[in-house]
Formats: structure tokens, sequence, C-alpha cells
């Protein structure tokens, strides 16, 4: 099985439930555990309860995979070297911290300016990560400083990764760590991957260097409203302005009060992104 694993990494082509075409049955498979799917209903849009087709596990071969339930427990291991191969298979990622600033562009021998991507991953140390199956014991595994940009470049399949966050006693599945803003209600001092649509968003002052406040649609209640704060030049570089209305970001920080309403401030650069279009179907 994990031969055919690493096969479908390689060679398999991701296919949504609206793209499916009859020559497919037979041919799409779990991304996490790779036993077979089904579309239900085949050949129509909603079942007979009105819900939306989607893929189901064939019920021939049953092992544990926790996108057969609807909350996944978080992921321990047996041993130390279980835990490195699931690193080097990429299905683990611990993570150090994340950028606080823009990285450096590479240095290179070329009269031009660097015009590549920014650095998105750096390693880390060994972190002490307590993962281990057997009294919380704790693995000395290789550690990740990193960008939410980098995680949302390849969001399709970081999302069934288990991500170790700092501070955290076991590693989770990113679908079951990310939190709809609409759902949060208080302040919380501890930091979250946060996900929001965009309302509206501006720049508080005349400056790059100012703050530029993003509003993101939420439900009048005891708090009225939810935005992010960064400044302008930042916010600028990660894809948000004036005419960013419906974008969807994603977020890691802490939730704190801000006026009669609730906010993400002082994020680092690497702490906050746009989430490509062509993946807001997997959030949503």
């Amino acid at each position: 099985i994990d031969k055919f694993k690493k096969y479908l990494k390689k060679e398999a082509k991701e296919v949504a439930v609206t793209e499916y075409t009859t020559e497919m049955k037979g041919h799409i498979f779990c991304p996490e555990c790779s036993v077979g799917l089904f579309r239900s209903p085949e050949g129509k849009d909603y079942d007979t309860n009105g819900r939306k087709a989607f893929f189901a596990h064939s019920r021939k071969y049953q092992p544990s995979c926790s996108l057969r339930v609807k909350k996944a427990e978080g992921k321990r291991y047996d041993s130390e070297e279980l835990a490195k191969k699931a690193i080097d298979d990429d299905e683990l990622v611990v993570i150090k911290g994340f950028m606080k600033k823009k990285p450096e562009a590479p240095k290179i021998h070329n009269p031009q300016p660097y015009q590549g991507e920014p650095v998105e991953d750096i390693d880390g140390e060994l972190s002490s990560t307590p993962i281990g199956r057997h009294n919380g014991e704790s693995f000395n595994l290789p550690s990740r400083i990193t960008t939410v940009r980098g995680i949302c470049r390849n969001f399709n399949k970081n999302l069934y990764k288990y991500f170790h966050l700092p501070g955290r006693k076991n590693a989770v599945q990113l679908k079951n760590l990310l939190v709809d803003i609409k759902t949060v209600k208080q302040v919380d001092d501890l930091p979250k991957f946060y996900y929001a649509t965009i309302s509206k968003s501006w720049n508080c002052g005349k400056t790059s260097n100012n703050i530029r406040q993003t509003m993101f649609d939420y439900p009048r209640g005891e708090y009225v409203d939810f935005c992010l704060k960064a400044t302008d030049a930042i916010s600028q570089e990660h894809g948000i302005d004036d005419n960013s209305k419906g974008k969807v970001v994603i977020m890691y920080g802490t939730v704190t009060e801000s006026g009669i309403g609730l906010s993400i401030e002082d994020v680092g650069w690497g702490e906050f992104a746009v989430l490509p279009e062509k993946y807001v179907n997997l959030l949503f």
C-alpha cells in the first residue's frame, strides 16, 4: 500500500466531485488511505435527501482513515522512526514557527534583480515533539519555519497532512485545524489557523507603512465585526488591496478585541495569505 500511495502522490490528478465522469468509475482513490472511492449518487448532483453529491469510500476495504469521520483525533506514532518516515513521506509537518519578516532574496551572481518567489520554508532545528503514542513521549524531529502562503500554495495536498504546531500536544490534519471566523465569539490567546472572506479593505493612513484594515464577512452578535490588521505594504504584497472583496484569507494568530469587534493583529509576513481561488471550494 505504501508503494501505491507514493505512486498516487506522484502520478494522480485531483478531481472534484463536479468534474466526475462515468469513465472515471473505478479509478478514483482517497488522498489519505488510497482506498477506492465512488461517487454518490453517480449521475446526479444531489441525492434523495437533498445532499450534494460526494465521494465515498469503498465498503470492501476499511483501513483507518480520518476522512471517514467528521472529526479526526490527533495523530500519534509508535516510534521516532515511524514519525521520521511520515515526514519523509510528506505526511507530517513539524512547524517550529512562522516567518515574522519577509525572507531576503537569495544571493545570485546576476546583475538583474531577483524576480523569483520568496522563500517559503526554512529548515528549523531538531524539535522535541510530543507525538509519541506511549505515555506522551517526545521525539526529536526535524522542524520547519514556514509561511501560511507556502501552505496555501499546495492547499489541496496540505489539507490532509498532519501538522504539529508550536505548543500543541499532538499532530492534527490541517483540515481539522482550520477555524471559520464566523464561529468565533470571544477572544482566544491560543494561536490557531483561521479563515475568512473579505468584505472590504482600506488603508487607514496615507502611506504603505500605515495599517490596512481588512474586514471579513461576520455575523453581528456580541461583537459586531472581525478584521485583520497588517501594514498596507505587507497586505498588498499578499494580494490584499481596496478591491479584494470576496477573496478568502487564511491567518495564523490570536484573537483580540478591537473596539466593539474582534481582530487578528500584529501578524508577521508569513502568518497570513490569500487562498488561491481554485482551492476555495475545499473550505466552503
